[in-house]
């Protein structure tokens, strides 16, 4: 099982699904409709991406005295639910909602394209989160959190057992010090965990050769999978599965309650796969092991290549359906900049997508790792990355690859049979070249 950076937070917080809730206090403004604007603007959104929505609620009703915003919560899964099935009844839909950026491709019939907003707002947010709510030449919504994948090590046992994170350039690099790291600690410390039928690692590397559409080219017309650099990349995960030391398939993969456990004790010294988001999961869960945790960037797939890899945001979309559409991009721009950024940083700790408060971040240091600038390496991690698109069968995609990887890892094929055997599936399934 794999969560992401909005189940987390579920988890973690008070998320009822279905229930209304009334706005919370807070300022903010933003050009748009005409204050005479009459009616009720609905809102459907998920704990970890709706607080800043949420937090500007009052002054939006303030500016718009005889419009009444009704907000709603889902759980993450229903919300996805809920909202395909508005659009493809054609009746139904909120007039915003807030939905996972890996499932924007599979809506884009039954939502509003808002390119008319795209130079206004294409620098106020990181790169590259406005060609990821983008989809074939339209521009969709805005962001709520920019999510560059690093890795997170802890430098304590780095330390005490000989390795040095600036000798890590490429994944072989990390795959021999997993080696060092099993001998110098007589097999108590682990240096990373991999599962063999998770596609995040296999993400990361497919970003790193380039394909910032991870199974699909970015235009989502060709699948990419048996590409030579994408087996060039599933060859060098096999050996990094194949590594000594290494901790294979902990129970729920790199995010599951099996792998927190491992990091608190101490038996996994590095997550080789942190989103954005991640941080929060050790903050949370062993905050007495503050300053013993850096990031770095993830290693190349060949010596000199790209080391960075890219998640999935939370995007904001207006439906077709909406009669409001325009009020509904005044509190999506609302709730996602100024004030509401803010806001929704001091509740969940997400790594903004808003430039001006990103920047910001930018020159501070992190206590919790040892005053490391982090948000430093995340824009740098983030800069580097290429355009990145998530197709319409993108969770198929997954389903689909995960199989296949774990057929390669497990030895039963080859990296070149497995994703060629995988591309065929793909292009037989959702009907691609």
């Amino acid at each position: 099982m794999r969560i992401n950076r909005r189940e987390f937070l579920q988890l973690t917080g008070a998320a009822a699904a279905g229930v209304a809730l009334g706005p919370l206090a807070g300022c903010g403004s933003s050009g748009g409709g005409s204050s005479s604007a009459s009616g009720t603007l609905t809102v459907w959104g998920f704990t970890g991406a709706i607080e800043g929505v949420q937090n500007q609620i009052k002054a939006f009703e303030k500016k718009y005295p005889k419009v009444n915003v009704k907000l709603r919560l889902f759980s993450y899964d229903d919300i996805h639910a809920n909202l395909l099935s508005a659009i493809l009844s054609g009746t139904g839909a909120p007039d915003l909602a807030s939905i996972d950026d890996s499932r924007l491709a599979s809506y884009v019939e039954g939502l509003a394209p808002m390119n008319a907003h795209l130079s206004q707002y294409q620098s106020q947010f990181v790169p590259p989160t406005i060609s990821l709510s983008s989809y074939r030449g339209n521009f969709y919504g805005l962001v709520t959190d920019s999510e560059p994948m690093g890795m997170l090590y802890r430098k304590d046992l780095w330390d005490q057992y000989g390795l040095n994170a600036d000798t890590i350039e490429t994944w072989d690099d990390l795959a021999a010090a997993s080696a060092k790291m099993q001998s110098a600690s007589g097999g108590k410390v682990h240096l990373y965990a991999l599962n063999d039928n998770d596609t995040a690692a296999y993400e990361i590397l497919a970003v790193e050769q380039g394909f910032g559409g991870f199974y699909f080219d970015t235009q989502d017309r060709k699948v990419i999978v048996d590409q030579p650099a994408i087996i060039d990349a599933v060859t060098a995960l096999k050996r990094l599965w194949d590594a000594p030391g290494v901790l294979q398939n902990p129970s729920g993969g790199y995010s599951g309650n099996a792998m927190t456990a491992l990091l608190k004790k101490g038996t996994i010294a590095t997550c080789i796969v942190s989103p954005g988001w991640y941080p929060q999961t050790l903050v949370q869960n062993m905050p007495e092991q503050a300053g013993k945790w850096r990031l770095t960037r993830v290693p190349a797939v060949t010596r000199g290549g790209r080391r960075a890899g890219y998640q999935y945001p939370t995007v904001f979309v207006v439906p077709n359906q909406s009669n409001m559409k325009s009020l509904a991009w005044e509190l999506e721009v609302m709730g996602l900049t100024g004030v509401g950024a803010r806001h929704l940083y001091a509740v969940d700790h997400v790594l903004p997508a808003w430039a001006p408060f990103f920047d910001e971040l930018k020159a501070k240091p992190d206590p919790f790792f040892g005053g490391q600038k982090v948000v430093e390496v995340w824009n740098a991690i983030a800069h580097d990355c290429p355009p990145i698109a998530f197709g319409k069968g993108f969770l198929q995609a997954q389903s689909i690859v995960s199989t296949h990887l774990t057929d390669i890892l497990t030895g039963k094929v080859t990296p070149a049979v497995g994703m060629k055997t995988a591309a065929s599936e793909l292009r037989s399934k959702l009907h691609l070249s």
